[in-house]
């Protein structure tokens, strides 16, 4: 992965080079100059963690691979960048993350081990260290995906989701960044990743600067109009990801108005016919993609019984490709 050479201004968001001071868009003052990632390998973090490599680099912050000096073995070790310090918003969030990410325990969403402030300087997570790819980049070289790729990693998300959503947490920024496919011993593990906007419905749910926190393309509807969410939303965003997977189109346009206003067309109406989906699939596919939360299943283990009902079907050639006449 190749290291990026721009930060996200703490005023404005547009992207500044590491070495300016100032915005070029805003002209505010760029605080703190952020070291670039790699300077940062062979560095020991909190005297725990010894910094091996750059993993990647994010809005928040950059992901090395790490070993843990006591134990000997390696994680992955999440580091805000150190200018983001300064804003309440992002230690908030950075906070909320390690805590949201903590409170669950599930084999489909990493594992975390540690987070902490070492010295006031540095935010780290220490999180299991995944081996494999994330589903943005099986989109970007495989997709259209047939619907015997795609339902097993729907299953394991709904049940990462569900976990998440019993211990009171909804992602919010669920998209194919966040869904990793854990490759080990010839088998695929979906792991649900960054919680880092994550809304804990068990707390305070007045905060308005996170309601306008996400990726506009999986937003829900309601998140898009900065309502109170719950876990259903969640199952929107993993509806759009889904229509990605399948398609290789976006459900809707990119802007808010586009989220609010257009009418999502079903998949079979946009593929060819040697790709049309299973109707009971798309039939899934388009409840997920409600624009009323009612309409949508209820809860994220009504949505994997769904699927797994379709994957049954489809591995016993019982399903009709499309609905009778």
């Amino acid at each position: 992965m190749s290291i990026t050479s721009h930060l996200p201004c703490q005023h404005c968001g547009t992207p500044v080079s590491v070495e300016a001071t100032h915005c070029s868009k805003c002209g505010e003052q760029q605080v703190g100059k952020h070291r670039p990632p790699d300077t940062w390998v062979g560095q020991v973090i909190d005297g725990k963690y010894e910094i091996l490599s750059v993993l990647g680099v994010g809005g928040m912050g950059m992901v090395f691979r790490a070993r843990r000096v006591l134990v000997g073995d390696e994680v992955a070790l999440k580091v805000l960048f150190p200018r983001l310090l300064r804003s309440a918003l992002q230690r908030r969030l950075f906070r909320d993350e390690a805590i949201a990410a903590a409170r669950l325990d599930h084999p489909n969403v990493v594992t975390v081990y540690d987070a902490d402030l070492s010295n006031g300087e540095t935010a780290y997570i220490a999180m299991e260290l995944l081996l494999g790819r994330t589903f943005k980049t099986v989109l970007k070289l495989e997709a259209p995906l047939p619907p015997l790729a795609v339902l097993p990693m729907a299953i394991q998300v709904c049940e990462g989701l569900h976990a998440a959503h019993l211990a009171q947490i909804v992602h919010r920024d669920l998209k194919p960044d966040n869904i990793f496919l854990d490759e080990r011993d010839g088998e695929v593990r979906v792991k649900i990743v960054d919680f880092g906007i994550a809304a804990m419905l068990d707390a305070d749910l007045a905060d308005e600067e996170r309601k306008l926190l996400g990726t506009v393309r999986y937003m829900s509807p309601e998140q898009a109009r900065g309502e109170v969410l719950d876990g259903r939303s969640d199952l929107y965003a993993l509806g759009v990801v889904l229509y990605e997977g399948l398609t290789r189109r976006r459900a809707t346009g990119k802007s808010i108005t586009d989220i609010l206003s257009q009418e999502i067309v079903p998949p079979n109406h946009v593929l060819p016919d040697d790709r049309q989906l299973p109707y009971a699939l798309e039939d899934v596919l388009m409840r997920l993609l409600a624009r009323d939360p009612d309409d949508r299943y209820a809860t994220a283990l009504d949505a994997r019984d769904a699927f797994i009902e379709v994957h049954e079907e489809l591995l016993g050639g019982l399903m009709p490709t499309t609905a009778a006449a």
